[in-house]
């Protein structure tokens, strides 16, 4: 399995550098960067620095910015994890060398972790790149629990992995990345708590988030570093992002199944 991970991170790694893919890094930090900046232009010169009396209250803190800039920062995080790990098969497909992945012997497993294993190097480049930027706009780092904060990282790639599975298969399903793709993303982001707390969404909307591992890893995660929070603090949304994590898995796996037989048939007959 090992052997099948290493060639497809070198693999992808060269193709990255390579290619077209270094637009999709580059884009990634843009929309962070955007969030960033619309966050700090918004709260200074449209709302003159006030935050309504049930901010604190519902997040634990009054730093906006710093609650803004992690939420930009973390959702595009949580996008390049879903996007470079769910758009594999589909790519494998649409450059004409699935048939190829399908029929060696190679343990799947071993060409997932390949996947993942790349793209951290790629999200952990943009992340750190816009959570430097958003240190020149107000974000406050000072009170991080750093240990806390890397496992809830950690922990948070493992549960977003899980969800690309599954809109990975829906992606060979549809035979589709952008409508399929950016559905998800507009979706997550309205929906997850990324520059405002869930409770201010209708409450019929509410519910939405709470099937969105970003949710509770963004909860967690801006625990972890405006709070100093320790992990045991997060515990909640930990099992939170752990039984979401466990539901797409089963989904994405059978999901992930069912594609690649329904590719066969299609190509074999």
């Amino acid at each position: 399995m090992l052997h099948v991970a290493k060639a497809t991170f070198i693999r992808n790694t060269r193709v990255m550098i390579r290619a077209y893919p270094w637009s999709f890094v580059i884009g990634h930090i843009f929309s962070g960067v955007y969030t960033v900046l619309f966050a700090f232009f918004a709260y200074h010169y449209v709302f003159a620095g006030q935050l309504d009396e049930n901010f604190a209250h519902l997040t634990g803190s009054s730093d906006y910015l710093s609650y803004a800039i992690l939420g930009g920062a973390f959702y595009a995080f949580a996008v390049s994890t879903l996007m470079n790990v769910s758009r594999s098969l589909i790519t494998e497909l649409r450059e004409g060398t699935l048939e190829a992945v399908l029929l060696t012997p190679s343990l799947r497993r071993g060409y997932f972790l390949g996947n993942v294993a790349q793209q951290l190097m790629r999200t952990l480049f943009e992340f750190s790149v816009i959570v430097l930027v958003g240190a020149l706009f107000g974000l406050t780092l000072s009170h991080t629990n750093v240990w806390s904060a890397v496992l809830v990282w950690i922990l948070s790639t493992g549960a977003f992995f899980c969800q690309a599975l599954v809109l990975g298969s829906l992606m060979l399903w549809f035979r589709d990345t952008y409508i399929t793709q950016n559905t998800l993303f507009a979706v997550m982001a309205f929906v997850s708590g990324v520059t405002f707390p869930i409770p201010y969404l209708p409450e019929w909307l509410q519910p939405l988030g709470l099937i969105m591992p970003l949710a509770p890893a963004l909860d967690a995660f801006r625990q972890c570093v405006i709070q100093g929070a320790p992990l045991h603090a997060v515990s909640p949304q930990l099992f939170h992002m752990a039984a979401l994590s466990l539901i797409y898995l089963v989904i994405g796996v059978w999901g992930i199944r069912r594609m690649e037989k329904r590719v066969m048939e299609s190509i074999f007959g």
